[in-house]
């Protein structure tokens, strides 16, 4: 059955919804993280960023699932899946620049390997979210571990 008529235009809906609210909790606690906020925001945005990529590691099972991929192809992303999860858990124990810039390399490792878009499959409009919403992810967090990188390296030079 087609995907594209049984989610309807209402599941559509909310699904965009979302996503893209999904990506202002990134926004906002990276961004009055940078502002030196409480040391809570920092931890609250690491750990909303691993569970995040956890819950996105979920779609590597859609091969396996619906049966688009070769054998060999599941194999390797349910794999995949494992490991993006595993290497996202030390982030939490990061400092807050390095551990957006480790979650922000594994978000785009997990655009690469979960690329609907590169085999046209799913539909149109869940491609165009997810590349959306996945470079949005990946901007904001490096955005974030870059500008806390030059605060953590511009204040040691004050002290």
């Amino acid at each position: 059955m087609d995907t594209e008529q049984t989610i309807g235009l209402e599941g559509r809906k909310v699904a965009r919804i979302l996503g893209y609210m999904g990506i202002l909790p990134f926004l906002a606690l990276a961004s009055l993280a940078a502002m030196d906020g409480p040391r809570w925001l920092e931890v609250a945005l690491i750990a909303y960023g691993a569970l995040i990529l956890a819950f996105m590691a979920g779609t590597l099972w859609t091969g396996l699932i619906f049966g688009q991929r070769s054998s060999h192809r599941v194999k390797f992303e349910l794999m995949a899946s494992n490991v993006l999860v595993l290497a996202a858990w030390p982030s939490v124990l990061m400092p807050t620049a390095w551990a957006c810039l480790w979650l922000a390399a594994l978000f785009a490792a997990h655009l690469w390997l979960d690329a609907p878009w590169r085999a046209h499959a799913g539909p149109s409009w869940y491609r165009h979210m997810r590349l959306t919403i996945s470079v949005a992810v990946v901007l904001i967090l490096t955005l974030g571990g870059l500008v806390g990188l030059g605060l953590e390296f511009g204040g040691a030079g004050q002290a």
